[in-house]
């Protein structure tokens, strides 16, 4: 067989061919001590086949391959999808909800402090006079099905409990705010979370201090439980393996990731403006 550099001696460039011409005796020189049964010739087409597979493979499937892990880590761990512009409040019922809504929604009728049995929508304004949906979820059962549709618009999310009687509702409380927390939409968009504890005025309420350190301890616990094949809310075709913050270690709000925030204060309490909460809309909206 004509060795290499002669096949290609009159098709390249002569720089080009020059070193092919020494680059093919330097590997000559280094095989022939090895007395190899192929000559030189086959052993470098050999090696030039597979570094242009190599080569080709880089710009191919591993390319896909690499675009779509990042893909996936995208939807998982990556960039957060965009978020809607409503206030929701939620919570269980009797917490106070209804009435911090007509509150927020600055509305002029005599206010219903009533428990509400189907949803409220209003319009919050903030400082700079942007208008944003104010919706009002009441804590019932009959509502609580719609609750992953409403956290789906949310841009942001405030949490109210009664904390007047929070220890003695506190498995409830937590167990109706891991469905809040595990939602697929409050996970994929990170939407925040404020934890208002209302009704501090009254007697024997509970700080929220306290309050933040019983929900992290009882959420821990529904872990172990509702956890052990952890789903969030959502209609069956789009359910997600969502862990509430991190495996091996006792819960924390600090682990999630979005923000979670503890306030406290009372609505019904004429001389309370309510100062946290408009900041924190302002904040995120």
């Amino acid at each position: 067989m004509d060795k290499i550099y002669t096949k290609v001696d009159g098709l390249l460039p002569s720089q080009l061919s020059d070193i092919i011409k020494t680059y093919y005796h330097r590997v000559d020189d280094i095989l022939k001590p090895f007395n190899l049964p192929v000559s030189t010739d086959y052993i470098l087409i050999a090696l030039f086949t597979v570094f242009v597979l190599f080569v080709l493979s880089s710009l191919g499937p591993s390319s896909s391959s690499s675009s779509s892990s990042s893909s996936s880590s995208s939807s998982s761990t990556g960039k957060p999808k965009k978020k809607g512009n409503q206030v929701v409040l939620t919570g269980l019922t009797g917490a106070g909800k209804t009435l911090l809504f007509f509150k927020l929604s600055k509305n002029t009728t005599e206010i219903n402090t009533l428990t509400s049995i189907n949803i409220n929508k209003g319009t919050y304004e903030t400082d700079s006079k942007k208008k944003l949906p104010l919706i009002d979820a009441p804590g019932n059962e009959k509502t609580r099905a719609s609750l992953p549709t409403i956290l789906s618009n949310a841009g942001v999310i405030v949490y109210v409990l009664d904390a007047s009687t929070f220890l003695d509702n506190s498995t409830l409380e937590a167990q109706n705010l891991y469905d809040v927390l595990t939602s697929q939409a409050v996970f994929e968009k990170h939407i925040p979370v404020m934890i208002f504890c209302n009704k501090i005025e009254n007697d024997g309420s509970t700080d929220k201090e306290t309050i933040s350190s019983l929900l992290e301890r009882d959420l821990d616990d529904l872990r172990k439980t509702r956890g052990a094949t952890p789903i969030v809310l959502g209609s069956d075709e789009e359910k997600k393996e969502i862990y509430l913050g991190v495996e091996g270690t006792a819960f924390q709000f600090d682990h999630l990731p979005y923000e979670v925030l503890f306030s406290s204060g009372s609505v019904i309490d004429k001389n309370d403006e309510l100062t946290d909460i408009h900041q924190f809309i302002s904040k995120h909206l």
